[in-house]
């Protein structure tokens, strides 16, 4: 089973066993970090904010951008979103206002996906279709067996993992170059980030799009659910205030990602938070494999 699988398996318990802990059901095994005398605390906590909840479901899936469904009456739910560490939490004072901050990402996706067609710009297929022009086609030329690769041949292996079904056998022996000849990965890897800042530095994002999905994307969750080994904190949903593009920096170990003020609101409180936008490849390495936008 490959990483993502079992990534997905242990969200999936998690987010069943919460369900479970919520509805007062018997449990075994308590698979996450904190110890199960945090459970009590929590449910009180949670019963608290909603005094007639019924029997919480686990929802998830693509398009949902919440895990955990809690009916509190016969019209009305709330919508909660689990995030778990397995290190050592944010301060209260930080995870209140950025519950996805301990981990990673609060939006991850392809850069085919509907929801970054929304405001990728040109750093969605525009970016795509100039590094496979620019770099990708002349550099094919190290794999011999690559010869007569198109572009839609290779996005289509690049974005596919295990590259089954109908596929362009050049851009699969590309591709698998690429992931069995180190030496190969670290060149495009260079290339790859040499590219990312000189198409960050002329190019950029649907900013009001990406404004848009931010909102839509946090508004939804009336509660962040953030586990730790040191307990599980209830924190209350967030309204999107603005978002403020601030510009392109360069990242630590080189390329260059995006940056936003973003500004929140809870009650009658605000308050300004950074965001960033970035760009991985989840598999294989670096210009590998599976191009994904990440919002931190």
């Amino acid at each position: 089973m490959d990483a993502r699988r079992i990534a997905s398996a242990t969200t999936k318990v998690r987010e069943t066993f919460m369900a479970t802990i919520l509805n007062g059901q018997p449990w075994t095994t308590n698979p996450l970090p904190c110890l199960d005398s945090a459970f009590n605390r929590f449910t009180e906590s949670f019963k608290a904010r909603c005094p007639s909840m019924g029997q919480t479901k686990v929802i998830g899936g693509l398009g949902k951008h919440y895990d955990l469904e809690t009916p509190i009456s016969e019209t009305a739910t709330k919508k909660s979103e689990l995030k778990v560490t397995q290190g050592t939490p944010s301060p209260l004072e930080i995870l209140s206002w950025r519950p996805w901050q301990d981990t990673v990402q609060f939006l991850q996706g392809q850069l085919k996906s509907k929801i970054g067609k929304r405001f990728l710009g040109d750093c969605g297929d525009p970016m795509l279709r100039a590094w496979f022009d620019q770099h990708v086609k002349p550099f094919s030329d190290k794999v011999p067996s690559s010869a007569g690769m198109t572009y839609v041949g290779y996005e289509k292996a690049m974005s596919t993992i295990g590259m089954k079904g109908k596929q362009e056998a050049a851009a699969v022996a590309f591709i698998g170059a690429l992931r069995s000849d180190e030496a190969l990965q670290k060149e495009l890897q260079a290339r790859w980030l040499n590219f990312e800042v000189e198409w960050f530095t002329s190019h950029t994002m649907d900013h009001l799009g990406l404004k848009e999905v931010v909102k839509e994307i946090l508004e939804v969750k009336d509660f962040w659910i953030c586990v730790s080994k040191t307990g599980i904190e209830l924190i209350d949903g967030l309204k999107v205030q603005n978002l403020v593009f601030s510009g392109a920096r360069a990242k630590p170990r080189g390329g260059m990602s995006f940056h936003y003020i973003l500004t929140l609101q809870r009650g009658s409180e605000t308050k300004e938070v950074p965001m960033e936008c970035k760009f991985h490849w989840k598999n294989g390495g670096q210009a590998i494999q599976n191009l994904n936008f990440m919002l931190l």
